[in-house]
């Protein structure tokens, strides 16, 4: 069962998440970024479905490339994904589809995803990682 929760840091969350297999890791990752990210946001229905692929040099580095990217596109393009589906992933490659929700402004919580503290350990039901979250 995958699963995701928020431990509070001085000026940073820590996003602790766990699943069964590297796929269903990133994707709770990424959906436990995302459900941060519309704390208090108005969020609007996009029909679209959107690909999105990260290229990276190791799993822990996949991890962080992959959560800076749904910070960029909150940003960037006022969209966070909520469905996402994970079609590929090695430890270096990622390719999703994701349908999102559109936001009025840019979310202002989550400024990055870090390397500092970063842990990918294999656990009783799998994989978990803690990742902090600059905010």
């Amino acid at each position: 069962m995958a699963w995701h929760r928020f431990l509070d840091h001085t000026s940073e969350i820590i996003l602790h998440v766990g699943a069964a297999d590297w796929p269903g890791l990133l994707a709770v990752a990424g959906k436990g970024l995302a459900e941060l990210l519309l704390r208090g946001a108005r969020p609007a229905p996009d029909p679209a479905e959107r690909v999105l692929e990260v290229v990276a040099h190791d799993r822990e580095s996949l991890l962080v490339d992959w959560l800076n990217e749904i910070v960029y596109l909150a940003e960037t393009a006022f969209w966070v994904p909520q469905e996402i589906l994970i079609e590929e992933a090695s430890d270096s490659r990622l390719r999703a589809r994701a349908r999102g929700v559109r936001v009025e402004t840019a979310p202002s919580l989550v400024k990055a995803a870090t390397f500092h503290g970063l842990q990918v350990r294999p656990s009783v039901e799998g994989l978990e990682a803690e990742v902090i979250l600059d905010v």
